[in-house]
């Protein structure tokens, strides 16, 4: 039985909107039990926006793949709820001195005791050796 864990937004945006990652992010979906925080809706949401605004890539075809993005957070995903964890949230923002939407995805991960996996090198970079954070 493949084992448990939370997923980031950079994750669960790289399996929907295709980068030099996506195939990394879709194997990763593929093999665990997947995990993760309500807010990954507006945090993939602001990513779909970020690439119709700013990067021209088609609206529709945009869209598309956000709605797909939102249907693999609500049926695929366990969901935790970000206001059960942001007690604990606050304190790593705090300590770790990293945002308040990062670290609900950290103690999400130590909530459920199992790996987050990320993409984004900047927090694993900074909390690899503190946390148990795992690049895709």
């Amino acid at each position: 039985m493949p084992d448990n864990v939370v997923l980031d937004s950079s994750v669960i945006a790289a399996i929907f909107f295709k980068e030099k990652a996506s195939e990394r992010a879709e194997k990763v979906a593929e093999k665990y039990r997947l995990i993760t925080v309500d807010v990954a809706v507006p945090e993939v949401a602001n990513v779909a926006w970020k690439r119709i605004v700013n990067f021209n890539e088609p609206e529709e075809i945009t869209k598309t793949a956000l709605k797909a993005c939102i249907n693999f957070i609500a049926t695929v995903c366990k969901v935790i709820p970000s206001q059960t964890l942001l007690e604990a949230s606050f304190e790593i923002a705090v300590r770790d001195r990293i945002t308040i939407f990062d670290s609900l995805f950290i103690a999400a991960s130590e909530k459920e005791k199992v790996p987050l996996l990320t993409m984004d090198k900047k927090l694993y970079n900074n909390l690899c050796e503190k946390r148990n954070v795992k690049l895709v």
